[in-house]
């Protein structure tokens, strides 16, 4: 997920001022890299982190990376139309680190209780492609989203990418509801989430049936000093053709902030 790049992030903190900006980073590692149900790193580790700036008058930006891995991902799609699911991303794809570039801007509305945030984010896959190096498989997104209390909505659309005859190009939805639960006991928290993804080129010949729903439930311990760690559940539904692993997906993760 990702932005150009710098360039769009250092003329929005320009305009809103550096000195009345603050800065945090974020660092983490997990057993698995699940984005929106689908592992990113073929259901092995990962490394993360990112940088953030937030102005008081709502306007933020900032990047993050992770180390990725298709190559042993189960990523498919039916690319001959024979009803069998091929590899979507080459095995000889050579990227192996995703990079998001994202800006936006959120605020509360009034005294109503309810917040917003609007935004865009940049997906970038350095080395991507092959032996072309190309970085093919790159897109955008911009995403809105809604919180009241504990529940919040959120609706992002692609409206760029680099794929071709595929997923990911433009056109793609997704949208998603996710809970904090009102419990908590000696720093434990707990949320909930379920989302659908709808792609612009389901069911298209030589594509096939990629739409499909995926659910989760996250409980989380703070630690203090010693940053946050998670328990995680994530399921995609039996129907489902971007990833074949259709099975429950448990990982757990480590974060910290600064």
């Amino acid at each position: 997920m990702k932005f150009s790049k710098t360039l769009l992030a250092s003329a929005l903190l320009a305009s809103a001022g550096v000195a009345q900006a603050e800065l945090s980073a974020n660092v983490a590692a997990v057993s698995n890299y699940l984005w929106r149900g689908v592992s990113q790193t073929g259901d092995k580790a990962a490394v993360q982190g990112g940088i953030d700036y937030s102005h008081e008058s709502g306007l933020y930006a900032g990047t993050w990376a992770s180390n990725i891995d298709f190559d042993g991902s189960d990523e498919a799609v039916d690319t001959t139309g024979d009803g069998n699911l091929d590899t979507f991303v080459s095995g000889d794809s050579k990227a192996n680190a995703e990079i998001d570039l994202y800006a936006g801007f959120g605020n509360d509305i009034g005294d109503t209780g309810i917040s917003y945030d609007i935004g865009a984010i940049y997906y970038y896959y350095p080395g991507a492609g092959g032996d072309a190096q190309g970085g093919d498989l790159d897109f955008s997104e911009a995403t809105g989203s809604l919180s009241y209390s504990w529940v919040t909505a959120t609706v992002a659309y692609t409206f760029w990418g680099e794929v071709d005859d595929g997923p990911f190009q433009d056109g793609d939805l997704y949208y998603s509801a996710s809970a904090d639960l009102p419990f908590e006991y000696e720093g434990f928290s707990s949320s909930v989430f379920i989302g659908r993804y709808t792609f612009d080129e389901d069911g298209d010949p030589g594509v096939g049936d990629l739409d499909y729903t995926h659910w989760g439930i996250s409980i989380s311990k703070d630690a203090g000093d010693f940053g946050s760690f998670s328990a995680n559940y994530e399921q995609t539904n039996e129907d489902e053709a971007v990833s074949t692993d259709e099975n429950p997906n448990f990982w757990v993760g480590w974060s910290k902030g600064f």
